[in-house]
């Protein structure tokens, strides 16, 4: 199958919240699940509930298309994460680095291959790994500001902070998708187009997260072999998205899973243009950069609260939980 790549340039800051006591905890890159929701619910704002329930109920059994996490991309560099499993590297090098090994969380393209691939790590792959990391912190910076909210009945204020992460100019995010029908793929352009026109994240009210898509074409060169990495000599599998196991693969319990770190999301209810004052109920990920001895699968899973009247809340809700994953190709 063919793997897209799309590049999103952010026309102002952005806010894409962590969780948090205030809205001062941000993120630079967005998870899968938040991002397929925000295409959901701009597929919402312009066509009718029973379309947008027809094209959910897709992702039921064969997703017509498979996204990554958007991470940053800085001037020629794209981002990957770090794949948790490193029990291939040289043993001596992780006794002597071991503590900066563990610091740098983002590798670049040629860095990430190294990784995943037969070679190993070297002593001077370290040396560019972490020029790699100082890179990527220069590709944005998050700015804290003091606001006011007045209480309604006594119109007391209360100062809180709100954050924001600005993108260098030559910076932004980009991701990865796959169509397994290809028909989509110009709906797929079409949502990108006009999410970016409605903002990415919160705090739209304040021009947060407009973008522009400056590109959308097939991966090649360095990109493709390494994304599309033949599957006949991997001997396991790194997740670029969120991942929640569907109930085949939980009955199987862990005997996948080789390395892993998890993450449990929660928020309030948005459909379509309009935000709710409910909670979607809580579920937990494995996160990206998760390896596994088989290709993962995964599932969308549904949130929705219980005991919702029909008149407030009148459709089911839903976390995209599909794996995203590439083959790795050394694990002892």
């Amino acid at each position: 199958m063919k793997v897209y790549l799309y590049k999103l340039s952010f026309k102002g800051p952005t806010h894409f919240g962590e969780t948090g006591i205030d809205l001062e905890n941000v993120s630079e890159w967005v998870n899968s699940d938040t991002f397929f929701s925000a295409l959901i619910n701009t597929f919402s704002s312009i066509e009718n509930s029973g379309t947008v329930t027809e094209f959910i109920n897709s992702f039921q059994e064969n997703p017509p298309f498979l996204i990554t996490s958007l991470f940053l991309y800085f001037k020629d560099k794209y981002f990957l994460p770090k794949p948790i499993y490193d029990e291939h590297i040289d043993a001596d090098l992780k006794k002597q680095f071991g503590k900066e090994l563990k610091k740098i969380k983002w590798l670049d393209v040629l860095g990430f291959k190294k990784w995943i691939g037969k070679s190993g790590l070297t002593r001077d792959d370290l040396d560019l790994l972490k020029e790699v990391n100082e890179m990527y912190k220069k590709a944005f910076f998050i700015e804290i500001r003091p606001r006011v909210s007045l209480d309604r009945i006594t119109q007391n204020s209360t100062i809180y902070h709100a954050g924001y992460v600005h993108f260098n100019k030559e910076a932004g995010l980009y991701g990865f998708v796959v169509f397994n029908d290809t028909s989509k793929i110009s709906q797929f352009k079409m949502l990108l187009e006009i999410l970016g026109n409605i903002g990415l994240g919160g705090e739209k009210t304040y021009g947060c997260g407009m973008f522009e898509v400056i590109k959308f074409q097939e991966i090649s060169g360095l990109l493709k072999e390494t994304i599309e990495m033949s599957e006949e000599n991997s001997i396991g599998y790194t997740t670029l998205s969120l991942y929640h196991p569907s109930e085949a693969e939980l009955a199987k319990g862990a005997e996948n899973i080789l390395a892993y770190d998890v993450i449990r999301k929660k928020g309030w209810i948005s459909s379509g243009r309009q935000a709710l004052p409910i909670k979607r109920k809580s579920v937990g990920f494995i996160k990206e950069g998760s390896v596994l001895k088989k290709r993962p699968l995964g599932c969308i899973v549904d949130v929705t609260p219980d005991n919702v009247p029909l008149e407030v809340l009148s459709h089911r809700i839903f976390r995209y939980g599909y794996a995203f994953s590439i083959p790795i190709g050394r694990i002892q």
